[in-house]
């Protein structure tokens, strides 16, 4: 689901002078991202949705619990607020075999920390809780997921207190082992977010098709993948008949992994699924009262148009712009 391409010359550059170009804020200050820094620069995302606004108005994601259901982290000191209550469904399983780490990618995206180094996430300060759920093994080739643990996932991230729930992966198939599970997140008041899918195809994979099922509809949008000069990528999947909660958020050649040397490209709708439960981070930091169907009409009402005026089936709602959710939160 990833691509990851890039120079080894740029890449030694484009790290070294990272943490050089981003001043530290003061003992009690939240720091705020630097837009002349080498840190906001490779963070591209943040810039194309607007999240400017939300920094500057003190929004970080702060005290949100934001829940990731992927591959698991690598390296969890990438995160200023890691939930303790992180963990892997599957005991005594294999060690990794060195494949990328998908879930490392999608929560650094998400909730990474802003230090100066390398990128941030557009929540930097949210609570990340990181939830492992690949069958084990699978990794080894493509990672795979068992619907009976994904809808366990579920249940444990509404019971360690997410508000929003990350779902970035995909099934051909309809998942009737998840649906208990969505009830209950609905029911609690949670957010998901899922991923469209990376085929092309004129509707989303499960489970974002459950967005266009009245039971979910509420508390599920579909996360479609843009590029960075804000077009609908052409293999994103698109909106079909979930068009009323599909959004585009950056999906394609973003940047992640950055290390002492080098950085990695990756492209597929998974990463676009970080930027908007981030959003929704930031939203329901600013307002804590907002409850998740609240904040999934501030996110979809906000959107910039992608095509024709109003919602289509290609690009539904348009392109996220937390700015302009952050405006009519206001009013």
């Amino acid at each position: 689901m990833t691509r990851s391409f890039w120079g080894v010359l740029r890449r030694v550059a484009l790290v070294a002078w990272a943490a050089a170009l981003c001043p530290a804020a003061h003992a009690n200050e939240t720091p705020r991202p630097q837009r002349g820094s080498l840190e906001y620069r490779l963070s591209w995302g943040a810039g194309a949705v607007r999240a400017d606004r939300a920094y500057r108005a003190g929004a970080t994601g702060n005290g949100v619990v934001v829940a990731m259901i992927d591959t698991g982290l690598g390296g969890p000191n990438l995160f200023a607020h890691l939930s303790p209550a992180s963990t892997d469904l599957v005991p005594r399983r294999e060690p990794d075999q060195g494949q990328a780490n998908h879930g490392e990618q999608t929560a650094s995206l998400l909730a990474s920390a802003l230090d100066g180094s390398g990128t941030f996430g557009v929540a930097y300060d949210a609570t990340l809780l990181s939830i492992r759920a690949d069958r084990d093994g699978s990794c080894r080739t493509t990672c795979s997921f068992d619907p009976a643990v994904l809808a366990k996932a579920i249940d444990y991230a509404v019971d360690n207190g997410a508000r929003v729930i990350g779902l970035p992966l995909a099934s051909y198939r309809r998942l009737p082992a998840m649906e208990k599970a969505l009830e209950h997140a609905v029911a609690s008041g949670a957010l998901i977010v899922a991923a469209a899918g990376n085929d092309g195809d004129k509707e989303p994979v499960w489970p974002a098709r459950y967005a266009s099922d009245p039971r979910f509809a509420d508390a599920v949008i579909v996360a479609g993948a843009s590029t960075a000069t804000g077009k609908l990528a052409n293999w994103s999947n698109k909106a079909g008949s979930a068009a009323e909660r599909y959004l585009v958020a950056p999906g394609q050649n973003v940047i992640v992994d950055c290390g002492q040397r080098y950085c990695s490209l990756v492209s597929g709708t998974s990463y676009s699924v970080s930027y908007v439960a981030g959003a929704a981070a930031l939203l329901m930091s600013q307002r804590p009262d907002l409850k998740a169907g609240d904040v999934a009409r501030l996110l979809l009402d906000g959107a910039r148009d992608l095509r024709a005026r109003g919602t289509d089936a290609v690009s539904g709602r348009g392109v996220l712009d937390i700015a302009r959710s952050l405006k009519l939160a206001a009013n």
